[in-house]
């Protein structure tokens, strides 16, 4: 309202209006007036007024229909009638019709004064209840809209814990219609075994102003539940936070529990988030525990690697423990097999890139899959003229173990295993449409087909993830597939798996095929392997550093050996030009391997360096090379390897 608030006065008498105008300006009023009902009508659609006061009596538009067309206008504007000729009816009619009040002239001017202030003071008050009914109304949409599109599930119970009102996040979260939960008990969404926890919390709610913050129960999902790949046990986690409600009493008695509100926010994702993040600590605490083992046998695997190279050089094939010992070589390579699987899956990377005939390969292992499950009948479609492929073959041999098994999983009362190979060349369309990480190109498939259980379509997605089993708890580490994916993705290749349920799966792994020729290996003779250069061979493993020098000095080769980084360096400043090759351990306390092939570089650029490890050519050996090693050699190694391998860094072949 304005400072001077404005008042219309209307009256046929000009002389009335005159004198109330003086009156009324002289009070603090900002006053108009019109003489007939046309000149009334003409300023109201001109200007606006905080009170009227009307005549009843007017020539050409008698006062009550002034009023109402000034409502019609204005509703809530207050209007004060007044007339000469007072009687009750007519003062009746005026208030029916909303007129503030009603005024018999002649009238004191104080009268009309508190009359006007009187009406003024209610019209602000009006317009003050109307401005803060439509700020509340504003609020309660805001509440109610942030109520409502809240990502948690908003609650409150009455005293007994049954539901009072519930947001429609109850539906979205864990699918449970708003309206289907009014007035049931808490108790009916929780697992049974939860209850007696959720009662003990509520009980203790009711004895003063507690609050439960961050506490876990098991919901069980509801009929709407839409998230079935989080949710597909029935089972939702939610964090509770939820504070009671009391009521004060008029006298100084305890204060009455009336209900609770609480907040109920889903974690199952952050839980199974939680439990593949403990999982994969205790993977990568059991992969630093194999990778040690995995390296600590394969040094044992060369010691005896080492005597066997050594009795075999020595004793000739006519010997009757010939095969006896070359059984026992075998063995080693076997045992090295089984650590290089360990090491690839705890380390990644590839180690012994071989042009491989992967019809070979697969012949191999269905043999040893079929003796261990003679239930399943193992089927063949193999290509015949099958591309070469330049694989791992441990690797490899491990990613169609882990399919096998796959498919044993889905087959327990025994069943059909197709095993297919095929060539098949991927065009510009095929890469940019299915398989976008691939190159153009060709490619040997490979496909593993079963006839079990099959596979809906929210497993089928989750296949290759991590620590994902469809096993019950303790009968599956969700990690064999997920390795299959990580060999074959790092082959360059792509693996995919097709399924349905009651119908069986289908594995299909995409090789790049390779131009190389599969070479048949032949044992070198001891001429070939022979040398008589130096070689300084450096390991903190002395069974390793005694057998080689034990074998090299049997093929001609002078040989001094160092048991750290230090010595080696200390060793090759003073006999730097009668040494003609390192032959250098990766990994060694104190001074590395890599730091030990830096410092011989600084005392001769043009050093030969054959690096040895048991762990995977990627990584720090691959470091090493690209700063210029001249090569690596896979421990555990036969004199033969070894030997041949120190022939090439000697004569440069090695690239």
């Amino acid at each position: 309202m304005k400072d001077r608030p404005g008042v219309f006065i209307v009256d046929d008498e000009k002389r009335m209006c005159d004198s109330l105008k003086v009156l009324l300006e002289h009070r603090g009023f900002d006053v108009s007036v019109a003489t007939s009902g046309k000149e009334a009508l003409n300023q109201i659609a001109r200007k606006d007024f905080d009170l009227f006061l009307l005549d009843i009596c007017i020539p050409d538009l008698d006062g009550f229909s002034l009023m109402e067309r000034i409502f019609s206008r204005s509703p809530q504007a207050p209007v004060v009638m007044m007339t000469g000729d007072a009687s009750v009816d007519s003062a009746i009619k005026a208030l029916k019709k909303g007129a503030y009040d009603y005024l018999k002239k002649p009238f004191e001017p104080e009268d009309l004064e508190k009359t006007i202030k009187n009406a003024l003071r209610q019209k602000k008050l009006m317009e003050d209840n109307r401005s803060m009914e439509n700020r509340l109304r504003i609020s309660e949409r805001r509440y109610r809209f942030m109520v409502q599109n809240s990502p948690d599930m908003i609650y409150t119970l009455d005293k007994t814990g049954k539901f009072t009102f519930v947001n429609i996040a109850a539906e979205k979260l864990f699918g449970y219609n708003a309206q289907d939960l009014m007035g049931k008990h808490f108790k009916s969404l929780l697992m049974s075994e939860d209850v007696p926890k959720a009662q003990w919390r509520f009980n203790e709610r009711r004895t003063g102003n507690r609050a439960t913050a961050g506490y876990e129960l098991r919901l069980k999902t509801g009929p709407r539940q839409k998230n079935k790949e989080l949710n597909g046990n029935g089972v939702s986690i939610i964090e509770l936070n939820a504070t009671g409600m009391y009521q004060q009493k008029q006298d100084d008695s305890p204060k009455e529990h009336i209900g609770t509100y609480g907040v109920a926010r889903d974690i199952t994702y952050r839980k199974i988030l939680e439990t593949q993040l403990l999982q994969a600590k205790k993977a990568e605490a059991i992969g630093n525990l194999a990778g040690g083992i995995a390296h600590d046998f394969n040094n044992l695997l060369m010691g005896i690697q080492g005597i066997v190279s050594l009795m075999l050089i020595k004793m000739g094939s006519d010997r009757p423990v010939h095969e006896g010992v070359k059984s026992l070589e075998q063995y080693v390579h076997d045992g090295a097999g089984l650590t290089r699987q360990l090491l690839a899956f705890v380390k990644g990377g590839t180690f012994e890139i071989l042009p491989t005939n992967m019809n070979s390969l697969i012949k191999k292992q269905n043999d040893l899959f079929g003796r261990t499950r003679k239930e399943i009948n193992i089927f063949e479609e193999l290509e015949p003229d099958i591309w070469t492929v330049e694989v791992d073959p441990i690797q490899i041999e491990q990613v169609l173990l882990n399919l096998y098994v796959n498919a044993g999983h889905a087959m327990p009362k025994g069943g059909k295993l197709i095993i297919r190979t095929e060539n098949t060349f991927l065009g510009e369309k095929d890469v940019q449409t299915q398989y976008d990480q691939l190159k153009k190109g060709r490619y040997v498939k490979i496909s593993v087909s079963d006839s079990g259980i099959g596979m809906d379509e929210i497993t089928l997605q989750r296949i290759f993830d991590p620590f994902f089993t469809t096993k019950g708890v303790g009968k599956g580490s969700g990690l064999g597939l997920y390795s299959a994916y990580g060999i074959v993705r790092n082959h360059g290749g792509h693996i995919e798996a097709f399924s349905e349920t009651g119908k069986g799966s289908t594995f299909s792994a995409y090789i790049p095929a390779s131009e190389r020729k599969i070479s048949m290996s032949r044992k070198p003779s001891i001429k070939t392997m022979a040398g008589q250069e130096t070689i300084l061979v450096v390991d903190d493993e002395e069974k390793i550093r005694k057998i080689c020098k034990e074998n090299l000095n049997l093929l001609g080769y002078s040989v001094i050996t160092a048991g750290s980084g230090v010595r080696a360096i200390e060793i090759y400043r003073k006999k730097a030009k009668l040494i003609d090759i390192v032959v250098l351990d990766m990994i060694m306390p104190g001074l590395s391997g890599k730091d030990t092939y830096e410092r011989l570089k600084q005392i001769n650029p043009d050093v030969k360096v054959l690096l040895a490890s048991g762990y995977t050519v990627e990584g720090q050996a691959k470091e090493i090379l690209d700063s210029g090693c001249n090569a690596f050699i896979q421990k555990p190694f036969k004199i033969e390897q070894l030997s041949t391998m120190i022939r090439k860094v000697l004569e440069n072949e090695c690239t």
